[in-house]
Order: structure tokens, then sequence, then C-alpha cells
């Protein structure tokens, strides 16, 4: 059981997010849009086809709920990358400026 949620948690989910985030980032709306997607698509066909398979079973969490927990994941992913990023200051500062 702990091996097919560590599988399901650091395979297929954990490496399509983070490939959407390097391909979208800087582009805010369309990262939104494809995590959109791609969260409606995991929590509808694919959560009830794993749940089939017997990966996992839904007790007290619906698909309404498994999508608007991922969805709000991935916003905050962003919003955490955009805070702790770091300006950088060689293209702030104009070397022309200090002559």
């Amino acid at each position: 059981m702990i091996f097919d949620a560590l599988s399901f948690i650091f395979g297929p989910f954990f490496t399509t997010n983070l490939w959407v985030f390097r391909f979208t980032y800087g582009k805010f709306f369309l990262y939104a849009f494809c995590n959109l997607i791609m969260d409606l698509v995991f929590a509808y066909p694919l959560s009830a086809l794993f749940q089939k398979m017997g990966h996992y079973q839904l007790k007290k969490f619906n698909s309404k709920i498994i999508f608007f927990i991922s969805y709000s994941l991935a916003l905050l992913n962003y919003a955490f990358q955009k805070f702790i990023e770091k300006p950088n200051t060689s293209e702030s500062t104009n070397p022309k400026s200090s002559e």
C-alpha cells in the first residue's frame, strides 16, 4: 500500500507538474490553464480509473475536492517560486549609469 502511494506521488503526477512548471514559467495564465486541464483530467477520469485498478479508494474525498486541492497546490507552487525567486541584480542595474 505504501509503495503504491509513494510511486503515485513521486511518479507521473509529480513529474508532470514539474514539466508543466518548467515550460510555462513566467506565463501565469498558460500555467494556470495547463494545470486546470491536467487537474480536471486527473480528478475525474483518471481518479476513477485508478480506483477501479485498486491503487487507492477515496473515502473522505470526492473528485471535486481532489480537483480543488490539486489546483490550489499548483497555484501555491507558482506563488512560492515567485516569492523565493531573487531578482537578477545584473539586469536591474545599468552599468553605464555609474560612469
